[in-house]
């Protein structure tokens, strides 16, 4: 007879955090091949944006005239290129600093290169060309040299803080990148986020801007679109439909060419299929594109302009496919995957609409983020390990 006392109890199946990546491909493999698509974006746009200086020999004249001073004229293509170079690097030496310090902390420089391109791409770079008045925006958040100090903030912040420690508590609630951005720039929170001055009048000092809780009129927004999005060194501009798909000089850097992140976006999607979380990005733009069509049929106007607008804003097209599938910050379970995705397209033209926040895509996903909890319990059949 065996003696109880000696039978060794099955010890509990522990679960790795996000994410479990097991077969022929390692986490770093994956890194790699998302920072190899973020690279190619990066290069696209600063290939697009290199003709263009910020700002801009008139907006400079404005400035003088004001008495502000302490801007740099550059091209916008090597803004940017400075900007992945500091936020990378960065990322990559607070990330080995800590690995070094802390005994329990894994040094992983492809996902913290990974982490300090997408804060790149998702940090607002640029002036519009109808930016006369010195009030409009914060002119050192989004130009040199100014920009260089608050990026590498940014990358510290969410590196150190949304990265590592909020990692520690055993899961990550906040997308580390876009909760970053927003501590940085929440001071500037009217004219960063909440920029009243895109529907005041030009005599105000502001873009003029029509509302989008209204009819969208397609000559008037067009116009608004090629004004705010156009190459500020030139005057007859491309279409709007031309400028929202192919060439934006102004926002987000990850979506200057919506083009370019849909074919690098759906490379990656089928190069990493059994890893990347495609079905947030494919509901998440399913929704934003039928939020729109409610919000026409409420308000009325033009069905494409606004469609154009809400799917191809920087924000939106580059968070749909490199911020919104965040492993570690999103849904584990298909189910709580679509919910997710659904509910941040909603949320997304809700606040773009009734608030004006152009980046209204980054604040939807701290709003879902915090769902995560509840949406994994949707579609687990049976819990399992601890």
């Amino acid at each position: 007879m065996t003696n109880q006392s000696s039978v060794e109890k099955p010890k509990d199946l522990v679960v790795s955090p996000p994410p479990q990546i097991n077969g022929t491909m390692s986490k770093t493999r994956v890194m790699t091949y998302t920072f190899a698509a973020l690279m190619i974006i990066t290069i696209i746009t600063a290939v697009i944006w290199w003709p263009v200086m910020t700002p801009t020999a008139d907006q400079m004249n404005t400035f003088a005239e004001a008495g502000i001073t302490g801007f740099i004229a550059m091209p916008l293509g090597a803004i940017l290129l400075v900007n992945a170079l500091i936020a990378v690097g960065v990322a990559v030496l607070s990330d080995f600093a800590i690995g070094k310090a802390a005994a329990d902390s894994e040094v992983n420089t492809m996902s913290a290169a990974v982490f300090g391109l997408i804060v790149t791409l998702c940090y607002s770079l640029g002036l519009p060309g109808m930016a006369r008045a010195v009030e409009v925006m914060p002119l050192h958040v989004l130009s040199a040299p100014g920009c260089f100090i608050f990026i590498a903030l940014t990358s510290f912040i969410g590196l150190v803080g949304f990265k590592k420690l909020q990692g520690m508590t055993g899961r990550k609630y906040l997308n580390p990148a876009a909760a970053a951005k927003f501590i940085v720039l929440l001071p500037f929170l009217f004219s960063t986020f909440l920029i009243k001055e895109h529907w005041a009048p030009y005599a105000d000092g502001g873009l003029s801007m029509p509302q989008l809780a209204g009819v969208v009129d397609k000559e008037m927004f067009g116009m608004y679109l090629q004004g705010c999005y156009g190459n500020p060194g030139i005057m007859n501009h491309p279409s709007a439909e031309s400028l929202m798909l192919l060439t934006k000089f102004h926002g987000w850097p990850g979506g200057a060419s919506s083009v370019a992140v849909i074919i690098v976006g759906v490379a990656l999607i089928l190069l990493l299929r059994n890893y990347f979380k495609w079905k947030i990005t494919a509901t998440y733009f399913g929704s934003v594109a039928i939020m729109s069509l409610i919000m026409t049929g409420i308000y009325g106007g033009d069905p494409m302009t606004r469609l154009i607008f809400e799917l191809f804003i920087g924000s939106s097209i580059f968070l749909g496919f490199f911020m919104a599938t965040d492993p570690a910050t999103t849904p584990y379970t298909r189910t709580g995957q679509i919910i997710f995705g659904v509910g941040l397209g909603v949320l997304t033209v809700l606040i773009q609409v009734y608030m004006n926040f152009f980046g209204g895509a980054l604040l939807a996903l701290l709003i879902m983020n915090l769902t995560v909890p509840f949406l994994d319990r949707i579609g687990i059949h049976k819990p399992f390990g601890r």
